[in-house]
């Protein structure tokens, strides 16, 4: 309610700080940096294989653990996991 008692006895200082408030971020707006396609890094690998007719187990072995070998022994890698389904 002191509010709003504020607002109607006091229009032109509520105006003022509206005012002020626009007036700051039109200029925050309009020094904001905008790329049309900014520099975005995924330091992420995927492998993906397929092994018809393979079951997991097989693909596991065969496939996924020297890839994860070879995979591992790159400079900078901190983590390797694989994921093994029938077929995939």
């Amino acid at each position: 309610m002191k509010l709003t008692r504020f607002a109607l006895n006091r229009p032109v200082t509520v105006l003022m700080a509206f005012a002020a408030v626009a007036l700051i971020g039109l200029i925050s707006w309009n020094r904001l940096p905008v790329e049309l396609l900014p520099s975005l890094n995924y330091p992420q690998l995927t492998v993906m294989t397929a092994y018809e007719n393979g079951a997991p187990p097989e693909i596991e072995s065969l496939i996924s653990k020297p890839i994860e070998e070879a995979v591992g022994t790159v400079q900078g890698v901190t983590r390797v996991a694989s994921v093994a389904k029938e077929g995939v």
